[in-house]
């Protein structure tokens, strides 16, 4: 997973994902998402945030969709790929935004 700019920042971004088969072949027709979540901080005066971005497939098994995220910090990252109503990936991962609030 890649974004644009990188490291994403707060405010509209572009996130993009390269799905792959065991052999490196590009996956297409797949319907990808991203979830970013980071829990609230009550001690900042901050709810938890949520933001689903859906992925179009841009060829290649390059899928690529726009967001935004609400504030600087360590997101967590759920990435979702599924192919004819069945789970092909489920990964998760920490992002780092900057930028001002």
């Amino acid at each position: 997973m890649t974004s644009d700019p990188n490291p994403p920042h707060t405010g509209r971004n572009t996130f993009r994902v390269k799905l792959t088969d065991a052999k490196g072949a590009p996956i297409s027709g797949a319907e990808v998402s991203v979830t970013f979540f980071m829990p609230a901080m009550p001690q900042m005066g901050m709810a938890a945030m949520r933001t689903p971005v859906a992925l179009s497939d841009t060829g290649k098994g390059v899928y690529e969709g726009s967001g935004e995220l609400g504030s600087i910090g360590t997101w967590q990252v759920t990435i979702q790929a599924k192919k004819s109503g069945q789970t092909i990936l489920s990964k998760q991962l920490s992002m780092t935004s900057t930028g001002g609030m």
